[in-house]
């Protein structure tokens, strides 16, 4: 479906210090190299000189893109979570709060499942959007149900889960297709100078992770700062020790969070070694409200010759 802002806020663009340029940016996943395809997809803009009430903005919320977050290989469910913490939003947000209305979730190729949840008080209180059937070929902004009030102090957590059983190597955070993400892009009103709400582990602790494994397994510390982030997960022997003490790791060590303007300079505070937020109150999983179908069995799928479908 379109995209469409809600009623009462629109994308301001125009006038004194506006760009006079839109650019428009598409990814192609061509895994076949098929040839001669032609592309007519585009967008196309709507735009009134009646300002709506509010300006709309984005916001990152979920991973900073960094290496420190990684996922070991054969993988069934490996979880990472990034956190947009009540301290950023206690100094960022308006008294008022801001109104989240449409989300864009988005992974690489090893992410299935996507989940952002509000957090107040250390009690999780709202899913801001969730899909548990994630796939990265299939990217959109999505409409809110409900829109969802966030006011300063609150917390946004942004949690991904991966599949890496086809992988043999360590898949580090980053900006290429083979490596990962976990971000949720959320529309919202009023705009505010808040654009980047990130976290990610504290690059120490990895560090001492990084030190612990070595001793495990018999081999001379490495102090080598040359030593790049990914070249030591790539040379890391995933037995059960290390998976479980990396997993360990994400789940207790501080953060450096990024709580960044769209000048990308980070609001003043401080913000490395920061603890983990403390839920103490969870939300029960969701129920299927859909009980499973009487009846006989969907057929089971048909192989089809790719090379039929080429025109």
């Amino acid at each position: 479906q379109a995209f469409y802002y809600p009623e009462e806020a629109g994308l301001a663009f125009g006038g004194p210090g506006s760009s006079r340029y839109l650019r428009l940016e598409i990814h192609y996943h061509n895994p076949l190299v098929f040839k001669g395809r032609r592309d007519s997809s585009g967008i196309r803009l709507y735009y009134t000189a009646t300002l709506r009430p509010y300006d709309a903005g984005i916001m990152e919320l979920g991973l900073v893109y960094t290496p420190v977050m990684a996922i070991p290989p054969g993988e069934d469910s490996f979880t990472l979570t990034g956190y947009c913490t009540d301290k950023c939003t206690q100094l960022a947000l308006p008294a008022a709060g801001i109104r989240i209305f449409a989300s864009q979730l988005h992974t690489h190729l090893a992410g299935r499942k996507v989940v952002t949840v509000l957090s107040r008080d250390g009690r999780e209180r709202q899913v801001v959007n969730a899909d548990g059937h994630y796939s990265p070929h299939f990217q959109e902004i999505r409409m809110l149900k409900e829109v969802v009030a966030v006011f300063p102090g609150d917390e946004l957590i942004t949690t991904c889960t991966y599949n890496t059983e086809d992988r043999s190597r360590a898949t580090v955070g980053g900006f290429g297709i083979l490596e990962e993400m976990c971000v949720n892009y959320v529309h919202y009103y009023p705009q505010t100078q808040l654009e980047l709400c990130k976290s990610a582990v504290d690059p120490g602790y990895l560090h001492r992770y990084f030190n612990l494994v070595n001793r495990f397994n018999d081999e001379e510390i490495c102090m080598c700062p040359q030593v790049s982030v990914p070249q030591q997960f790539y040379s890391i022997p995933w037995n059960t020790f290390n998976r479980d003490v990396l997993k360990s790791l994400y789940g207790f060590a501080p953060i450096s969070v990024h709580c960044n303007k769209s000048s990308a300079v980070r609001f003043p505070g401080e913000w490395e070694k920061q603890p983990l937020p403390s839920i103490t109150q969870r939300l029960p999983e969701p129920v299927p409200h859909c009980p499973p179908a009487p009846g006989p069995q969907p057929a089971a799928p048909v192989p089809l010759n790719l090379g039929e479908l080429r025109r």
